[in-house]
């Protein structure tokens, strides 16, 4: 045996604690096992037997046998068993490949390039096929002990984490990951919490429907991950149909947010998308999907309480016209085209001529005038979003 794996043979007890110690530290799931002593002592046995079976394993030129595999595939199935988390099982696998190089490196001297060479190259290549048999039994329990709607609940918790082992379980679950994503955030105001099953059950239905990451963040809010070119900004037809198969599954109006983004920068996209939907006009059946080109000025209004007072004095002068929040809203949806808006309204052009004087009476604001544009289009949008209800 070289001088490099004499060395690890012999420090392979004070490294086995070492790593249980960072565990400890860097894993509260870890450190309430560890409270445990049986618990303990069984990671502990672990830790020394993968150390001293890789040396022996590297001495020989052997690699790691199938009854190595299955054993390691146990360790991850109890780790399961005992309800680790999928984040935490990740994060120890990378946990434990960090504190194996070093130990290699902190051992290796000069005169053992070439043995340091063998052991990283075989740590390389077995520990891919060990970490991936540990998370193939962590995933096999997993997929008996959680639903579907739970597990995608810890995809997006990963996702939006940006953890490196959001793969694995996308995996698992049949989801391709991309590069871009449009976050599509569903408000549904007032709706009342429901059971965890009923929740979990809407969102397996929806997702056998799209097979795209989609959990429950909020009691009343349901996000959606869509993948998008990295050039689009918007989403597609597509998007519109799955929020709407949502909407319906909910059977509630909701407040629709979109934004798109790189997947290394999810969280803040997801962030913007859900400012967005809090402004957002409440549709019964989604027929837009509010940007932030559609609802910036909004979410202006919303930060300056001294506008937001002031515009809603506006608007409440608009609800008390009867019609005019809605005449508003078909003229300028139709680029302020009149014969456009009365067909959609139903009515003749006269009678929408009528109801844009009220407007300018009611509120002494012309609704064709670049003013009444700025004004009245964020008025008739804060309406329809509930907010001055």
């Amino acid at each position: 045996m070289s001088g490099l794996l004499e060395e690890l043979m012999k420090r392979s007890d004070a490294n086995a604690r070492a790593e249980l110690t960072a565990y400890e530290r860097e894993l509260p799931e870890y450190r309430m096992r560890a409270e445990n002593p049986r618990s303990r002592a069984e990671m502990l046995d672990y830790a020394v037997w993968f150390r001293r079976h890789t040396v022996e394993l590297v001495r020989d030129g052997r690699c790691l046998s199938d009854e190595d595999l299955a054993f390691i595939g146990d360790i991850g199935r109890k780790r399961a068993e005992e309800g680790l988390s999928t984040g935490a099982a990740q994060h120890v696998l990378a946990l434990h490949a960090t504190l194996m190089l070093h130990e290699i490196n902190e051992v290796a001297e000069g005169d053992d390039l070439e043995e340091l060479l063998r052991l990283t190259a075989w740590f390389g290549a077995q520990g891919a096929r060990g970490s991936g048999c540990y998370l193939d039994g962590y995933l096999a329990v997993q997929r008996l002990r959680l639903s579907v709607g739970k597990r995608l609940h810890d995809l997006v918790d990963l996702l939006l984490a940006g953890d490196l082992s959001a793969p694995g379980l996308a995996h698992d679950l049949g989801v391709c990951l991309h590069d871009h994503y449009v976050a599509v955030v569903l408000r549904f105001p007032g709706r009342p919490p429901g059971r965890d099953d009923d929740a979990d059950d809407l969102v397996e239905s929806v997702f056998k429907l799209h097979t795209v990451p989609i959990a429950w963040r909020r009691p009343d809010e349901l996000l959606v991950l869509l993948p998008v070119c990295a050039r689009e900004e918007t989403p597609g037809d597509d998007a519109l149909a799955v929020v709407r198969d949502i909407a319906e599954a909910v059977a509630g109006a909701c407040r629709v947010g979109v934004a798109a983004g790189p997947a290394a920068r999810l969280a803040g996209t997801v962030s913007m998308a859900r400012q967005i939907a809090e402004v957002a006009p409440v549709q019964r059946v989604p027929q837009v999907l509010s940007g932030i080109g559609d609802v910036f000025v909004e979410l202006g209004v919303v930060r300056v309480p001294e506008v937001d007072q002031w515009l809603r004095d506006v608007a409440r002068r608009l609800a008390n016209g009867p019609d005019l929040v809605a005449t508003l809203d078909a003229y300028y949806r139709n680029d302020m085209n009149r014969l456009r808006a009365a067909v959609g309204l139903h009515v003749h052009p006269r009678t929408l001529d009528y109801r844009l004087r009220r407007v300018r009476e009611v509120t002494g604001i012309d609704p064709g005038s670049a003013k009444g544009i700025r004004i009245l289009t964020a008025a008739v949008a804060r309406l329809q979003a509930g907010a001055y209800a």
